[in-house]
């Protein structure tokens, strides 16, 4: 009798858990519809009147400005596509963020975005290059305008201010992760009884140096270590992302299927400013 009341107990418990998930899902769409209607119904130029306002508000309103931002997308997210990407590229190059890495944990059949035809590569004659710029190409109008912004005599600015023209953009590949600090570190202990490694061993921070030097050669590129990060997904999971690059970073979770604009790309900014690093202090 006791198992059977255990066995119902636990189909009702899933059932619960099943329709939670189902009405939560249901809220979520609904929220992205709602958002997203409204978006799409004020039009262009007030969308864009919009986001500068916001975008210029934010950086006044700053303590301090990431200069390298990374973006996770979960495996099983499947709301991040190449459009959302190229409005967080502009909300980024817009406010003065420099850099940004995206590693899209997905598979190309679900969802992967190739970095390739929304950015320019740096190295044309690399196929599979991992760094890139954004916008590929900068459009040029005769009113004097850039990219959507007005220039006055600066280019890409939110309120006169001076930004870089175009955005860096890395993609990272799971073998960039562990698998890639493990060879580095490898690679140092095979030659141990060098003097090099004799010396690094003494002075710790001559010992980063010299790691942060040798992953850089290895993917190709030099980029500082990213202060903050966006994880879209429904926990906060960073997926094996480069253990060595993000020890400092300061990651936000946002759900997969939660809409996505200008106000949720502020807030987490607001949220990264707000944040002190003790040190363990």
């Amino acid at each position: 009798m006791i198992e059977v009341i255990c066995l119902l107990l636990g189909k009702l418990l899933l059932l619960l858990v099943g329709a939670y998930e189902l009405l939560r899902r249901l809220h979520q769409k609904f929220h992205a519809l709602v958002c997203g209607s409204y978006d799409f119904c004020r039009g262009k130029n007030a969308r864009e009147r919009h986001e500068n306002r916001l975008l210029a508000d934010c950086k006044a309103s700053l303590t301090k400005m990431p200069q390298h931002l990374v973006l996770i997308i979960a495996p099983d997210d499947y709301y991040v596509d190449a459009g959302r990407l190229n409005a967080i590229f502009g909300y980024a190059l817009a406010i003065g963020i420099k850099h940004i890495s995206v590693y899209d944990r997905r598979e190309e059949k679900h969802g992967y975005v190739d970095l390739a035809p929304l950015c320019q590569p740096r190295d044309e004659s690399n196929g599979s290059s991992r760094s890139f710029v954004w916008p590929a190409k900068l459009a040029h109008y005769k009113n004097g305008h850039t990219n959507g912004h007005k220039k006055n005599g600066y280019a890409n600015g939110v309120n006169g201010t001076h930004l870089p023209q175009q955005l860096q953009v890395y993609r990272i590949r799971p073998a960039d992760c562990h698998a890639l600090i493990a060879d580095v570190c490898r690679d140092l202990y095979e030659i141990r009884e060098t003097p090099l490694v004799k010396g690094l061993l003494q002075r710790r921070e001559s010992l980063t140096e010299q790691i942060t030097l040798r992953l850089a050669k290895r993917l190709g590129y030099d980029a500082p270590d990213p202060e903050l990060g966006i994880i879209f997904a429904r926990q906060t999971c960073t997926y094996g992302l480069m253990p060595w690059h993000v020890r400092f970073t300061e990651f936000h979770t946002h759900p997969s299927d939660r809409y996505f604009n200008v106000e949720s790309f502020t807030k987490v900014l607001y949220r990264y400013s707000r944040c002190e690093q003790r040190w363990g202090k």
